[in-house]
């Protein structure tokens, strides 16, 4: 008798892997968009972080708010604390502005301490006119109240605005030069409140 090679026969297998298979390829396209929009929101982030506009926008912020206390502190002073005072204002000054101060502060104490008078000065409204941040300066335009009164006077109001060309220092913004902008005006008693902090 000759024997037949017959091929085993193996039972046909159901397609029991397409529901697992689907999942795994599911799992995987979710982990590269995920993957992606990591990566995406990375570089987004670095190339936020190292804007130069980003910089230039933080400098202007620092400008304008030095500018803003050191124009205060020029526009501020009790008669009763001349010498602090007048400290103040050197700390806040630089260049020819440091200098005038440095000499004429004593003929400044002398003037302030006999007019007995005590002055307030807010920031109404200031804004960087221009912004060299290479050459460390810049200038900025800024409208203030200044609320003066004579000791046991009736106070005073003036309204003013001036330009101040404020020099990068290791200390921060300061005022190199300070000048006065159009016409001042003036009005009996004391200014009213700055609508909202600047």
């Amino acid at each position: 008798m000759t024997s037949i090679a017959t091929k085993p026969t193996v039972p046909q297998q159901t397609n029991q892997r397409g529901p697992l298979r689907a999942a795994i390829l599911a799992v995987t396209a979710l982990a590269v968009i995920a993957f992606v929009a990591a990566g995406w929101f990375g570089l987004s982030w670095y190339l936020a972080a190292h804007n130069k506009s980003l910089a230039v926008g933080a400098d202007r912020d620092a400008v304008l708010r030095d500018a803003q206390q050191a124009t205060l502190t020029l526009n501020t002073l009790d008669y009763r604390h001349v010498q602090d005072g007048l400290t103040l204002w050197e700390q806040s000054a630089t260049g020819s502005l440091l200098t005038q101060l440095r000499a004429n502060r004593d003929s400044y104490a002398k003037a302030i301490t006999d007019s007995s008078t005590v002055s307030n000065g807010s920031v109404v409204d200031a804004a960087v006119a221009s912004l060299d941040d290479r050459a460390g300066t810049a200038q900025v335009i800024l409208g203030l109240d200044v609320t003066s009164q004579v000791d046991k006077g009736d106070p005073g109001c003036v309204h003013r605005r001036v330009h101040v060309d404020m020099v990068r220092t290791g200390h921060g913004w300061k005022i190199g030069n300070l000048t006065p902008v159009g016409e001042t005006y003036s009005e009996p008693g004391p200014c009213p409140p700055p609508s909202s902090p600047k």
